[in-house]
């Protein structure tokens, strides 16, 4: 008879898949869907391999906190994941690590001071306007558009405007540096879900693809910085307060490749976030028309026929509510760490070298913490119904030291943005037009949203 050996670590339990390959074709198959399965069949700490990687998959308030705000120094991002995205997005801040990243946090952190994020607010309005206008044909013709794609091209141009004022040349660089990030972001999810992809080096289709984008983006990117270090006055944008940046103790400031990192970070994160949440804001609000007409209610009360203003922000309660209702849906997939030494999680034991799976979509939608979790309901996000919630049942922006650094322009962008839409139109969905969402980086409409546009007045 075999005894259990008591002083042996206690491992946390899983499947065992296969031979060599452990769980990592269930991955490729449904990334979402096999997390979600394992996590219901196992509880809240999952532990499987991947291509020989011990993986943890961690979806409890307490276990997240305890890695990415507690113990946030022992799980850092040398982590498969991140390697491809490396290749693009350099050393900023969402891929860089350990003290570099901080000296970055800090020399970034007055950038994103409320104050300066409002001020950038003040063009998000009229930008909306601008880009809108066009939409008056489709409603009085009566056709459909995507609006999964209207509202990328939206952000995109907030995105570009917030780090650019002044520099880009027409809306034909906008669409560049758009396109360019769609063809990096593919390439990295490519390279991060095929283990043994050749090296970038070696003159494939998909590797010339990515060097082509790259120096597309670089291009635009290393030419407003040189036009714009030649200026004597600066104009009020992020780049130029990247440009100005200046560490505390050594008054040095950032190097151009550094300052091209950042960039490119931002205008990932700068986009992508919100585009995707504006589209299935306007989905959800098709299909839950008392929601809609609460929005209304609100937007005609504090806003009459009036255009919103950074002033009105706080007044729009309801507005916010149903934008954090739909990021608790509809988040980012799934983010991984990696343990750099030895530690315990929830009672079982973590090996050094361990990845940690972390997904927001999970724990979104947790029982324990959320009621009837799949029904659209923005009113969970009332003080008095979250209250009691632990801080990390939801975490949109990431948490702890590494919360994302301009999550509350993403905010403002997407409350301006919403009101402003809804104040003149009804966005409803084309019958048939198939729903699924798409999850890599984001979480994205696969098929777009096909909408037609009722035009409203606010009511009296």
């Amino acid at each position: 008879m075999v005894t259990a050996n008591p002083s042996a670590p206690r491992l946390a339990p899983g499947p065992r898949g296969t031979f060599l390959l452990g769980s990592l074709l269930d991955l490729r198959r449904d990334l979402i869907g096999f997390l979600g399965q394992v996590s219901a069949e196992y509880g809240d700490i999952v532990r499987f391999t991947v291509a020989g990687f011990t993986v943890h998959l961690i979806t409890h308030p307490d276990h997240l906190r305890h890695v990415l705000q507690v113990n946030s120094k022992n799980y850092d991002k040398q982590s498969h994941e991140y390697r491809p995205l490396k290749l693009a997005f350099g050393a900023g801040l969402f891929t860089n690590d350990g003290d570099s990243w901080l000296r970055q946090r800090r020399l970034m952190q007055p950038a994103f001071h409320r104050q300066r994020i409002l001020k950038l607010g003040e063009f998000i309005v009229a930008d909306v306007v601008e880009r809108i206008a066009r939409w008056e044909s489709y409603a009085e013709r009566g056709e459909s558009l995507d609006v999964a794609a209207e509202m990328v091209n939206l952000s995109m141009n907030v995105a570009t405007k917030s780090l650019f004022s002044t520099g880009l040349r027409g809306d034909g660089e906008v669409t560049a540096i758009a396109r360019s990030l769609d063809t990096v972001i593919n390439y990295c999810l490519y390279r991060t879900m095929v283990p043994f992809a050749p090296p970038p080096k070696v003159p494939t289709r998909r590797n010339r693809e990515f060097t082509t984008a790259m120096a597309e983006l670089d291009g635009i990117i290393y030419r407003i910085m040189g036009e714009r270090r030649a200026q004597d006055e600066q104009p009020y944008d992020l780049l130029s307060m990247l440009l100005e940046a200046r560490d505390e103790d050594t008054g040095e400031g950032m190097s151009d490749r550094q300052v091209r990192d950042e960039i490119a970070t931002l205008l990932l994160g700068g986009y992508e976030t919100t585009s995707n949440q504006l589209s299935w804001a306007w989905y959800e609000l098709s299909r839950n028309p008392e929601i809609e007409a609460r929005l209304h209610e609100e937007l005609d009360r504090v806003l009459g026929d009036r255009l919103p203003t950074v002033a009105d922000v706080p007044q729009l309660e309801y507005t916010n509510r149903v934008l954090e209702e739909t990021l608790r849906l509809y988040p980012v997939p799934w983010l991984e760490r990696r343990a750099a030494g030895a530690d315990t999680l929830g009672g079982y034991h973590v090996k050094a070298g361990s990845l940690i799976y972390i997904s927001p979509y999970l724990t979104h939608r947790h029982p324990d913490f959320w009621e009837d979790p799949e029904r659209f309901d923005p009113d969970r996000f009332t003080p008095e119904r979250s209250a009691d919630r632990p801080r990390f049942a939801y975490f949109p922006f990431g948490g702890g030291p590494r919360l994302c650094i301009g999550n509350r322009l993403a905010q403002l962008e997407a409350q301006l943005t919403l009101a402003t839409i809804a104040q003149r139109y009804r966005l409803r969905m084309v019958p048939g037009h198939p729903v699924e969402p798409k999850m890599q980086v984001t979480t994205s409409p696969r098929y777009g949203l096909r909408m037609t546009l009722e035009p409203r007045r606010p009511s009296a």
